[in-house]
């Protein structure tokens, strides 16, 4: 990753430390103002808040680095990102009230509800607000070429000339800087070499990937080649950084453990390396210790 990308999602995951912290001071003022007390400055001067407005935050950051992403916000989907926020807030919220909320002591039970659901709108909205903004500010930068990823293409007959050119006829792109090209079958001679430099054959792969930083890959090969998918597939989950992408006429060989991602007409099966979600590694990994 780049100094900007990783310097971007760095300000995305303090961003949600800003919002989280923000939402439980206002919390805070709610739940003081239930119990009748004059909101001025000497709030500043309750231990409580303070400890609130720190440690709060704080817990929201390890709960979204366990089940949210921020591995890279270039690479996020709004709409999945939407989501997601709404129902880890829901969750995160559902855990601070029966550990914090629940020991108020109320007269009307009616307040607990209206306690819970002023958190979850606060921290929800304030959080998945400014998430918006930056996922499409990011999202702006992607389209407009200021960040780029660095793109090998896998394949050198028609398939792979085709998806180069339906790409690169787009004025607006998703950041593929497109470094090059690794020929499949050992052809002398190939169509695309008039676009993109060839850099070998599969033998240099893994090579390739190292020597050029690739960050990723898209596997355009023929029907008739299929039997090389294995050994591409071998090489590139070698590299965690590297997102590997296949045209559709191979979704039936890698069926169930792929999603569609579709780019402005070119349609990609993005392949998932880790089926297992972090939290669930992390689940089997306690287990194992226990």
């Amino acid at each position: 990753m780049t100094r900007r990308r990783r310097r971007h999602t760095l300000f995305y995951s303090v961003a949600d430390f800003i919002t989280a912290m923000l939402s439980w001071a206002c919390f805070f003022l709610y739940r003081k103002s239930l119990e009748g007390a004059i909101l001025d400055w000497s709030i500043l001067n309750d231990a409580n808040f303070w400890y609130g407005v720190v440690v709060i935050p704080t817990g929201w950051l390890l709960f979204y680095s366990i089940f949210d992403q921020y591995a890279d916000i270039y690479r996020l989907s709004r709409l999945a990102t939407l989501t997601r926020t709404f129902f880890l807030s829901f969750f995160g919220v559902l855990f601070l009230f029966f550990t914090l909320i629940l020991d108020d002591v109320v007269t009307n039970y009616k307040t607990y509800y209206n306690s819970f659901v002023t958190l979850f709108l606060l921290h929800f909205i304030l959080t998945a607000t400014v998430r918006m903004v930056l996922l499409t500010q990011a999202s702006q930068r992607l389209k407009a070429g200021l960040i780029t990823y660095n793109t090998l293409l896998i394949g050198s007959n028609q398939n792979a000339l085709e998806l180069y050119q339906e790409i690169s006829a787009r004025k607006k792109g998703l950041g593929y800087k497109f470094i090059g090209f690794v020929d499949i079958n050992g052809q002398e001679k190939s169509e695309l070499s008039a676009y993109l430099p060839a850099l070998g054959q599969l033998d240099v792969l893994e090579q390739v990937v190292r020597d050029y930083n690739i960050e990723e890959a898209i596997i355009a090969i023929e029907t008739s080649e299929h039997n090389r998918l294995r050994e591409i597939l071998n090489v590139l989950f070698d590299f965690d950084q590297v997102l590997v992408k296949i045209i559709p006429d191979m979704y039936d060989i890698m069926l169930g453990h792929v999603k569609m991602n579709h780019v402005f007409g070119a349609v990609l099966i993005e392949i998932q390396q880790d089926l297992m979600p972090k939290w669930q590694r992390l689940v089997k990994r306690l287990i194992d210790i226990v």
